[in-house]
């Protein structure tokens, strides 16, 4: 009986330690994101400021050509940096499940633990009024 006490409370340390290492992962996830979106924003930002400048101008073919190759790597950018976000948004739904999970597994191991500790003292008494 106190073997299974042992074990599960051990189950219910290992499976503290795996939400705490998820939750930093959740973090650092969240952070990733976080920078992917400012990022975006920049891009978005240059990419206005480069077709605002010279709507009224004249601009020679030269211009012209490097303005567009420019904003043509900017929304290549912008599109890496978009499937990244959405890669990263699915990580941290797995991550989020997998500490869901990890905690009713855990609540479940200091369930059993209890009970067992139960029947354990209950034995004990049966035993000392014997």
């Amino acid at each position: 009986m106190l073997k299974k006490i042992k074990r599960f409370e051990r189950l219910a340390t290992l499976r503290k330690r795996d939400i705490s290492k998820e939750v930093s992962n959740s973090v650092l996830l969240q952070t990733e994101i976080v920078k992917n979106n400012n990022l975006i924003e920049q891009i978005d930002t240059i990419m206005d400021n480069g077709k605002a400048e010279n709507s009224n101008k004249i601009i020679s073919s030269g211009y012209f050509k490097n303005n567009a190759q420019l904003l043509s790597t900017l929304q290549n950018q912008k599109n890496i940096a978009d499937n990244r976000n959405k890669y990263l948004l699915s990580e941290k739904k797995i991550i989020q499940q997998k500490i869901i999970m990890n905690n009713v597994k855990k609540n479940k191991a200091e369930e059993k633990t209890i009970e067992y500790k139960k029947n354990y003292l209950n034995e004990l008494d049966k035993k000392n009024f014997s």
